[in-house]
């Protein structure tokens, strides 16, 4: 069975390929930070160790200050984004959000190894010229820092409104931009009118699964109710494999059975792409049950 392209299937294959990806950028954040700190730690313990005490040349001095605060700003950036603040990040990856220690890790790690890598390279600090550089770098990221845990992003100070909202588009608005993250979407559905003048309900729906269940049940309604009896067709998308059940197709609301090819070993989510349409003439009008 194969749907119409809706308009919201390529943001929902997005949002499937952020959640699978989440995964890969917590190592690739955490792979940074701890490479930027064993590389600091090594410069350190090396001009104490007396191994190390040539003077780097100014402008290498330099490009290490400006590649060691874009990686640790970076990161930031990175991590903030797909985990803001104080929002869950779904039941698979619930131990990473939030205010988890690996967001504090991720915080103060960046500033403990541009610190370190300063000391190292500066170290025994025989030329002003190098704390120049590297001090309005160092203070910099300690505002970063600040805004990162306070803001959410470590490249722009928080934006507030300067005047509060004095009507209802205006609250509409202002609900909506601090709505939760596009994860905390349950159904999201569209009313588009075809050449034909009858209106067509295409929509993302959100099936969630606990450990050790293997069927949802979804509930859709439609308001105000379609003009006919809805024609119904879903499917998931690729990559998850479910079996999808139209139980009942009502001009008011649908009913789907939504069922995995096995129990879900822990909470899971399934996303379904759907259509309500005007059934074709070759078919009978009867309820899918």
């Amino acid at each position: 069975m194969h749907l119409r392209p809706s308009i919201t299937s390529n943001y929902l294959r997005g949002v499937a390929w952020q959640a699978r990806a989440r995964p890969m950028l917590v190592l690739s954040v955490l792979g940074f930070i701890g490479l930027l700190m064993g590389t600091a730690a090594l410069i350190v313990s090396r001009r104490l160790l007396g191994a190390l005490s040539s003077d780097l040349p100014r402008d290498a001095m330099l490009l290490t200050a400006l590649v060691a605060t874009s990686v640790s700003a970076c990161t930031r950036i990175a991590w903030r984004r797909s985990f803001p603040l104080g929002r869950d990040a779904g039941s698979l990856l619930r131990r990473y959000a939030g205010d988890s220690w690996l967001d504090q890790f991720v915080g103060w790690g960046s500033s403990l190894a541009l610190a370190m890598l300063a000391f190292g390279c500066c170290y025994p600090a025989n030329r002003t010229s190098d704390w120049l550089i590297w001090l309005p770098l160092l203070v910099a990221d300690q505002l970063w820092r600040q805004n990162f845990f306070d803001a959410g992003l470590p490249t722009a100070p928080s934006m507030k409104s300067e005047r509060q909202p004095t009507n209802t588009s205006e609250v509409s608005s202002a609900s909506a931009a601090q709505s939760p993250n596009h994860h905390d979407i349950v159904q999201q559905l569209f009313r588009v009118r075809e050449d034909q003048g009858q209106e067509v309900i295409y929509g993302t729906l959100r099936a969630d699964f606990q450990a050790g269940q293997r069927t949802a049940v979804i509930h859709v309604g439609f308001c105000p109710p379609l003009e006919y009896l809805p024609e119904i067709e879903a499917e998931s998308l690729p990559g998850q494999t479910t079996r999808i059940k139209v139980v009942q197709a009502l001009p008011h609301g649908v009913r789907l059975d939504v069922r995995l090819s096995t129990a879900a070993e822990e909470s899971c989510q399934a996303w379904i792409d759907m259509a309500a349409r005007p059934i074709l003439p070759s078919k009978p009008q009867m309820i899918s049950a």
